[in-house]
């Protein structure tokens, strides 16, 4: 079979896993299935992918990490794995019933010896995994890895994104990787799915700094110069430079990071955060206009979405250990108009979140799980971004203050 007969039967038993009538899809049940398929497999496929992917308007053949997660959603490790399991297998000749026997029975005996001596669920020996340093000021930033594993088919993740896995040999003992996105990242050792260690790296940035990425899942992002995003009163990214970094209109993020060392002045479960935004639409973009204002801790993390009116049906909402999708949640005091400037206030205090979106009535969460120190802060866009306001407060209301987050400074 070809690959696009594999996507077809791959959609079929997702269609009907998920009861979904593929004559009469509608716009909420790629809504469903985004949601779907980022609870199951943590792959954050846009609606517009699942419909090209639905509708057949793809070319060529589709990102592998898409097609990952399609077969992630049915059970299997991933694509590859789920078209092993569909491609066709040669028939026995007939023989007779006592024959049969005879070779099932050698079967299951090779078999059986065969997991006895070389299958464990479970990885064995001592585990080690040591950075060889814990900050680093930059992007792209190459790091070293100090490691010691005994079992074959250890895997080491970079960050928070799967398809920076690599698969690691437990006769050697260093491996270098190297992170584009400045930001927090836990590295962890992966055996079937069991995290067997994992330590942080930080990478920090002096400033504010700018990216455009293709996807959630983008390992390569474009960098955006700092004269062509900081001006004198605001950040912004407007189109000429987003055309300069990709020719795309769907699938496309910008981001403002600030992984600075002096957010770790501020505990993540005792601030106050002040930003001013506003954004436009991209040509031939997405319809739904969302941003995120992300802020992970060394404990754990928040992620706020903010959207279009009539939009938070496609938002998730997470702080620590809680996640709320807007599908069976109201997240709609989270909503405004984006293309206006509005003003977002959010706060942290006796683990209690508060987020107040313009002159909406506050949205509040409570959670158990510890945030921790801050240790980065970013803004990510579907469209064209203005930030024009941003301040950081502690528990006291005392403005922090750093000279390297110009313009955001005074």
């Amino acid at each position: 079979m070809s690959d696009k007969d594999y996507i077809a039967r791959c959609r079929e038993q997702i269609e009907k896993e998920l009861n979904l009538d593929p004559a009469n899809l509608m716009e909420r049940d790629y809504e469903y299935l985004h949601e779907v398929i980022l609870e199951r497999t943590k792959t954050d496929l846009s609606t517009s992918t699942l419909r090209r992917l639905w509708m057949d308007k793809y070319q060529g053949v589709p990102q592998i990490k898409t097609l990952d997660a399609l077969a992630q959603v049915l059970g299997y490790s991933g694509w590859h794995a789920y078209k092993n399991a569909k491609s066709s297998k040669p028939h026995l000749k007939k023989q007779s019933n006592r024959t049969l026997l005879f070779i099932m029975g050698i079967l299951v005996l090779g078999f059986a010896t065969i997991i006895l001596l070389t299958s464990t669920d479970k990885a064995t020996g001592e585990v080690k995994l040591d950075p060889e340093v814990l900050i680093y000021d930059g992007v792209p930033a190459t790091i070293g890895f100090n490691y010691s594993v005994l079992n074959p088919g250890v895997e080491i993740e970079l960050s928070w994104n799967p398809y920076e896995r690599t698969m690691l040999n437990p006769e050697r003992h260093f491996y270098t990787g190297t992170y584009y996105y400045p930001d927090y990242h836990q590295a962890k050792l992966i055996f079937k799915k069991q995290v067997l260690a994992q330590e942080f790296v930080h990478v920090t940035t002096k400033g504010w700094h700018a990216l455009i990425m293709d996807s959630g899942m983008d390992t390569h992002p474009q960098y955006v110069d700092s004269i062509d995003f900081i001006y004198s009163d605001k950040l912004a990214i407007h189109d000429e430079v987003l055309k300069k970094a990709t020719d795309k209109s769907e699938d496309v993020y910008s981001a403002f990071t600030l992984s600075n060392s002096s957010l770790g002045q501020l505990s993540g479960d005792h601030f106050y955060l002040v930003a001013n935004v506003e954004m436009s639409p991209m040509p031939e973009g997405p319809l739904c206009l969302i941003y995120e204002v992300l802020i992970k801790g060394s404990g754990g993390n928040i992620r706020i979405p903010i959207t279009q009116p009539g939009c938070y049906g496609v938002a998730t909402l997470a702080c620590a250990e809680k996640r709320m999708t807007g599908k069976l949640n109201d997240l709609s005091n989270l909503s405004t108009d984006l293309t206006l400037p509005h003003q977002v206030k959010i706060s942290c205090q006796s683990k209690m979140l508060a987020v107040e979106v313009g002159s909406n009535q506050p949205f509040e969460l409570s959670y158990e799980e510890e945030i921790g120190q801050l240790k980065v802060i970013k803004f990510i866009f579907n469209g064209l971004p203005e930030v024009t306001a941003f301040e950081l407060k502690d528990e006291h209301n005392e403005k922090l203050k750093v000279n390297d987050w110009y313009p955001f400074n005074e």
